[in-house]
Parts: structure tokens; sequence; C-alpha cells
């Protein structure tokens, strides 16, 4: 049994380690002016917000031109003020700023480009399906892009290569380290097309992955032999793996040259997209999700009125419990609530059993700034902040359903997914809600051709939903298995569902 002993020995070896992660990573940095260290450090915007949408709201309309949008929100001095605390902060941590930032989501707009520029940023990056919808048309992903005008005012972009991205995140948890290794690094090589001075770009979430490598224990062996396998091919002078500083401003010790923001072919339009989609959809033009930027509006416009002045980016913080600190705290949770991850989980193309969890968090963000505003002496009343989401089903209680689909016989070039009309089937919003056939997700055998999907539905509920074969998201045809009819079922607490696709 585990003895308060060994819990204080766990508690102890936590902290020795979270402690050493900064130092660590602070001698690891690459640091361009010496050409030494192996590792780039970047951060995003402070509270991890979509940027192009607390410049403008309406800049959604560029990839969403048929959905309603929310009344206006349009305060590019929140974006600012976002950027900038972020590189105090950084600069906190590691003594210099970053050259480097991650938009949160990949978010990006041409409108966004001066923001991060005044900063000092030197390089942002998103995906490649917003590049395929920026300006001029037709332009290759192995690249790096200047954005913005040619004045100061500009930034280089590198675009995430999905597929290749997309693989390590998804692809490559059923396979053999050893095959799933050979199969990136020949695909890389093939992206080369045999010129050289081209940049291929992989990013992905750097948590998510590993834990469903299902023959290799949080991906060790595979990132292992991935950088074993690269540095051979370096050896052989077929690939060069850097980072984005260090092809911008070249390193001398191991033969990069530079490519200066101005010698970098250059973006007219960078298209108002994220690495989702290329759009702004999964945040901004459903229902829950407008209303939450309705709400967000109205408590920013209160807290301006207030005459509580936001705070200055990376100044000293005030005494605590002085009406200074108190205004301070009013615009932090302001600056909370501008955060993605609320809006991520509104409306239907994003799905948890939590996601009750998230709108209470939003609207206790909103709360702390009336709370804090009047503590720092502002006469300001909070309107109505109801929960967003509202219960669903016979009391609202949720129970679980594992749904199952055979795919026994049939191709499937990506996953099965389910589409219905409930929250956590997507709102019949297809290709959003993905099924497993990797022992993960309640899926029973990896590798069988019967994809699985647990997913917490309202108890009592008649749902209708189907199944689509790996196509683009909120496109149905023509991956949907009825286009005519759907499947039904009544819920209950424990349901297992065993489909087979495309028959009744």
């Amino acid at each position: 049994p585990l003895t308060e002993e060994d819990a204080a020995r766990v508690l102890a070896e936590t902290v020795k380690i979270l402690s050493a992660i900064v130092p660590v990573h602070r001698k690891l940095r690459y640091d361009p002016g010496t050409g030494k260290g192996c590792v780039e450090i970047i951060t995003t915007p402070f509270y991890h917000p979509i940027l192009p949408l607390l410049i403008d709201t309406d800049l959604a309309r560029e990839g969403q031109p048929h959905d309603p949008l929310p009344p206006r929100f349009r305060h590019p001095e929140d974006a600012e003020a976002q950027v900038l605390k972020s590189v105090a902060f950084y600069k906190e941590l590691f003594g210099s700023p970053p050259r480097g930032m991650w938009p949160a989501e990949g978010a990006v707009a041409q409108a966004g480009v001066p923001v991060f520029a005044r900063a000092g940023i030197t390089w942002i990056a998103t995906g490649d399906g917003v590049l395929r919808r920026s300006k001029p048309a037709g332009l290759p992903c192995e690249a790096a892009y200047a954005a913005g005008d040619e004045s100061a005012e500009s930034v280089a972009v590198f675009f995430r290569d999905t597929e290749l991205s997309d693989r390590i995140g998804f692809t490559y948890q059923s396979w053999k380290p050893e095959d799933a290794v050979e199969d990136f690094t020949r695909r890389v090589l093939a992206h080369s097309g045999g010129e050289r001075g081209r940049v291929l770009t992989v990013i992905l979430d750097g948590e998510n992955a590993w834990e469903h490598y299902k023959f290799d224990f949080d991906g060790k062996k595979f990132i292992d032999t991935l950088y074993r396998r690269l540095g051979e091919l370096q050896a052989e002078g077929k690939l060069l793996t850097v980072t984005p500083s260090e092809y911008i401003f070249g390193n001398p010790l191991r033969g990069v040259p530079p490519h200066p923001l101005h010698s970098l072919p250059r973006i007219k339009r960078l298209f108002a997209g994220s690495w989702i989609g290329g759009t702004l959809s999964t945040w901004i033009g459903e229902g829950e999700e407008n209303r939450a930027w309705e709400l967000l509006g109205k408590v920013r416009r209160d807290l301006e009125r207030s005459g509580l002045k936001p705070p200055v980016p990376g100044a000293s913080e005030p005494e605590p419990g002085t009406p200074a600190d108190f205004a301070r705290r009013a615009w932090e949770s302001l600056y909370a609530a501008e955060g993605s991850d609320w809006f991520w989980w509104y409306g239907s193309d994003q799905a948890s059993g939590s996601d009750e969890l998230f709108d209470a968090a939003f609207i206790g963000h909103l709360k702390n700034v009336y709370l804090f505003a009047k503590k720092a002496g502002a006469r300001i009343e909070p309107p109505p902040l109801e929960p967003i989401i509202k219960p669903r089903g016979r009391g609202g209680r949720l129970v679980s359903v594992l749904f199952t689909c055979s795919a026994k016989g049939i191709e499937v070039p990506e996953a099965i997914y389910i589409v219905g009309g409930e929250r956590a089937l997507g709102n019949w919003n297809p290709n959003t809600v993905r099924m497993y056939d990797d022992g993960t997700h309640g899926d029973f055998a990896a590798g069988d051709g019967v994809w699985s999907l647990r997913v917490l539905l309202p108890e009592e509920s008649d749902i209708e939903y189907k199944y689509t074969n790996s196509g683009r998201p909120g496109e149905w045809s023509p991956s949907e298995e009825f286009p005519a009819a759907n499947r039904k079922i009544r819920v209950k607490e424990g349901l297992i569902v065993l489909d087979t696709f495309g028959k009744k």
C-alpha cells in the first residue's frame, strides 16, 4: 500500500522534475548569435486566444461567408496585449524574447501580421489549408514566406504539412516504430523533388499522440528511431533538420545558409483561418459560440466604460489588495475569457463529456470581471450571466454509449466518422467526430476493421445518426453511407451499438 512517506517522496520527485524544466530548456535553446543549441522554444499569445477574432470577429467571413456571426467584437488592442504579455513572460523565464510564436490553433490573418511584427516576433506558423486560400494562389507548401507589407511590419510564415504531421499524430499509432520511421523518411525525401532549398514543416500537438502508440510506450522508440534516422540522412547529405530561426538567420557552424525576410517569396494576403480546416469555424458561427462572443463583447464594453485602465504588459504588478491590483485582475479575467478553449467546446463541431465545465469556467471569468472591478472602486453592475449550454435529455443526465461500426472489406483512407443530432455526435456536422480502430476509445481490437467510439448522450433520448468514411470536415459527399436515411436508437446507460457501414 502507498504510505504517507511514499506520497511525500512522489511529491518531492515531481517538484524536482518540474523545477528543472525551464533551466534544462534554457540550456538547450538555440541561439542564432552563436549557432549553438538544438531546440527553439516558442510561445503563444498569453491566454491562447484566436487572435484574428480578437482583432475583428468579422474576419471569420473570409472562410465562413454564409455562417451567422455575433455582434462585431473588434479589439486589436487586446490581441496586441495578449502577444506582448507572452513576450514579457517568456523573457522573464529565458532572459531574452522569443523569435517565433505559434498563433493559438495556427489562427492567422493578414490583419494579425503587424501585431506579431511590432512585438518583435520574426516568424509564425500555421496550417497548409491557410496557404491554399492565401494570395497569390498555388504557392507550394515546401517554403517559408514573408507576410505583411514590405515595411518593418512583416514576419516569416511557415506552413504545416498536414499529411506528414498527421501521420505522426494519428496514422503511426498502430504501426511498428521501424516501419513508421521508414515510411515517414521516405515521404520526406519524396517532397524534396531533388531540389535543394526547400523547407518542409512538420507540426503536431506534442502531448497528444504518444499515449496512443500501441506497440511503443509513449512513442519513445519511434522518436529515438526517427532522430537516429534523420541524423543518418543528414550525414549522407540528403536532408538537414533546422529550427525556423536557424533557417531564417543561417548557421555557419552547420552549413545552413541564411534566408532573411527580404529574400523570401511574399504572400500578398494571408487568409483568415487556422490549422483546423483552414477556417475559424471551430470558434465562431454556431449559436453557442456566437452567444459567448456576444457576452464577451458586453462585458468588455462595461469594463472599458468603468474607466479602469488595462495593465501595461510586462509592467510590475501593483501591491496586492490595492485598487490598482483589483483593476489589473479585472482586466486579466477578461483576457482569460478571450482564450480559445471556451469557444472550442461551444457548438457542435467539438464535443466532450465536460463541455458544461468549460462553460462554467468561461462564465466564471466574466463574473470575475465585475467582482474585481467593483473592488477596484468602479461603479459597474453585472448583467445576467447564465450558462450558455443548457441541460439536455430527461433531467440532463448523460450516460455512456459505445458505438461500433464494422468497415471490414471496404477501403478506409483515413477513418470512419460518426455524425448525428447531438453535440457529442457533431450536431450533423459530418467528418468531425472521429472513430478509432486502434484499441482506444472503447475499441476492442486494433486493426480489425471495426471502428469504435464511446460518447456521453442524454439518457432516454431518441438519437438519429449515421457514419461517414474519410471525408472533409463539413462535407457529406462522397463519404456518407446513407444519403437519404438515418439510423435511430433510444439511449440507455451502458448501451453498445453494433453497426456495419452501409448496411442497416
